[in-house]
């Protein structure tokens, strides 16, 4: 085999005097002329491919930070910490992002009554009788039902309306400035009849989100990967 100080040479069979027709020429520094030759790709096309990349990673990221408080109450053990009744409660106590039950009697003029944007579900949020530092959510099928309904034990999800996020900001400020209810982002809600195994589908977004994460760190890599050239190529 030739050594790569020589151009020519290193292509041509043994036994042969000149280049066959077709065959590469590599230069010494082992590059082929013709493979420079070839058109570079857009710079633009490029560019825009590799910020769409960077986007997925950022929504990615911020999926996974919307969900973690979800992820970390699923595993939440399975019996609801009793809290006895909610006149007696102590807000300094309550632990957010926790599974609980609590007594009390809902406050009929306090309640207020919405559904969401995604789904069909409707809710009436209100705050328990003899107290102000503590607010139930239920799911409920009809308005008359709500309103008939003597229900006193309450057990699910306690958050406050800060952590709570944006879909409870507009049930807040109704309740503050619409009700006058003493309501603030450090005030208690009570999800009822939410309990940690209703968050499972939390742990496939945060599978998706990592999945997406994975492929694109993987295309990253591959996209700057340099291209090895091997000096010692031989011609059959």
């Amino acid at each position: 085999m030739a050594n790569a100080g020589t151009i020519d040479e290193e292509i041509v069979p043994e036994g042969r005097t000149s280049i066959p027709e077709g065959s590469p020429r590599i230069s010494a520094e082992g590059i082929d002329p013709e493979l420079l030759e070839l058109p570079a790709p857009a710079k633009g096309r490029k560019l825009a491919t590799m910020a769409l990349m960077a986007l997925s990673v950022v929504v990615a990221l911020g999926l996974l930070a919307s969900v973690r408080r979800d992820v970390a109450y699923f595993f939440h053990p399975g019996t609801p910490e009793a809290l006895g009744e909610a006149v007696a409660l102590d807000p300094a106590e309550l632990e957010p992002n926790s599974y609980v039950s609590v007594e009390g009697t809902p406050m009929a003029s306090g309640t207020v009554g919405y559904g969401r944007i995604l789904g069909a579900g409707r809710y009436r949020a209100f705050p328990l009788a003899g107290q102000r530092n503590l607010y139930v959510q239920v799911p409920v099928e009809s308005d008359d039902a709500a309103r008939t309904s003597s229900r006193r034990e309450f057990s699910g999800r306690l958050v406050t309306f800060g952590d709570a996020g944006g879909r409870f900001g507009t049930v807040r400020r109704f309740l503050e400035k619409k009700m006058g209810m003493p309501v603030s982002g450090e005030s208690y809600l009570l999800l009822a009849d939410e309990p940690p195994s209703s968050y499972g589908g939390s742990l496939g977004l945060v599978a998706l989100a990592a999945l997406a994460i994975l492929v694109n760190i993987f295309l990253f890599m591959r996209l700057f990967r340099p291209i090895r050239v091997r000096k010692d190529a031989k011609v059959a």
